[in-house]
């Protein structure tokens, strides 16, 4: 747990000393597809927790699970979705805990093939 409180986001995107630090977005920014596999994406909310905030997102017809981390723990997990039918269109509110970190890290798994897109809009 010590790795978590250091660096949540290198806890949170399982990786170690030498590995670079994910890409970050302000909130209210649109984060398109990185392609197959896993994808790591901290986003400034611009305040620490508690608060909330809305994840919209389209998995469209192949399946993807997106993930959101706080300060090394996961806040909240989609699952995966996205299919022919209703092609992954959703949102959901995420609830942060109190702490102090002003940002949440949102990784994305897809295999091959995959196209999404999500927005971490800022808290209200």
């Amino acid at each position: 747990m010590a790795a978590a409180a250091a660096d949540p986001a290198a806890a949170a995107a399982g990786s170690g000393p030498g590995t670079p630090a994910p890409p970050t977005q302000q909130c209210n920014q649109s984060t398109q597809a990185g392609g197959p596999g896993v994808t790591n994406t901290m986003h400034q909310l611009g305040r620490p927790g508690p608060a909330s905030f809305v994840l919209s997102y389209e998995t469209f017809n192949i399946p993807d699970q997106i993930e959101v981390f706080y300060q090394g723990a996961r806040v909240h997990n989609t699952g995966y979705i996205g299919d022919d039918i209703n092609e992954g269109t959703g949102s959901a509110v995420i609830n942060i805990p109190p702490g102090t970190a002003t940002a949440v890290l949102v990784r994305v798994t897809g295999p091959g093939g995959t196209d999404w897109n999500y927005t971490v809009h800022c808290p209200r």
